[in-house]
């Protein structure tokens, strides 16, 4: 009989692992750009939703107002990003990544994924399709049913 609660877990720490292990081996910017993981999401937060303010990365993120703002003065300060002002209202600025450092993200993400895809290389064109569609399935699951808080 399986054991579904000792299986879960198993899948949990597996993910955890997997995680831990891309998340260093995987460096989107240049060796001597390495920012902190704080900074890496508002970096990441921007790049995916450019033009974004203050106040809506850090309802996105979940932080205060002020820490977001502190965050973004020193990624500007390394030239990862470059505010702008809101031509539709003067007092709000518009976040934006810089070109330089958006350049570095596509090689980055490019040269990551490359390491990613021979990961799936043990697993053939079926098993890739099932592998994706049961994760999926769990993934909705989350996204759509499960409050997890």
């Amino acid at each position: 009989m399986l054991d579904r609660k000792a299986q879960i877990e198993g899948l949990i720490q597996k993910f955890h692992a997997i995680r831990q292990k891309m998340l260093k081996g995987s460096f989107l910017l240049s060796a001597h750009n390495q920012i902190p993981n704080s900074q890496w999401m508002v970096l990441h937060s921007v790049y995916h939703n450019e033009g974004i303010g203050i106040k809506e990365l850090s309802q996105m993120l979940g932080i205060s107002s002020s820490a977001v703002t502190q965050l973004v003065d020193s990624l500007v300060k390394r030239g990862h990003l470059i505010r702008e002002v809101n031509i539709e209202d003067r007092r709000a600025l518009k976040i934006r990544v810089s070109k330089k450092t958006r350049n570095s993200i596509s090689f980055g993400k490019a040269h990551a994924f490359s390491k990613v895809y021979s990961l799936f290389d043990v697993l053939t064109d079926e098993e890739l399709q099932v592998y994706c569609d049961l994760s999926k399935k769990v993934a909705d699951r989350i996204i759509e049913n499960v409050d997890l808080d």
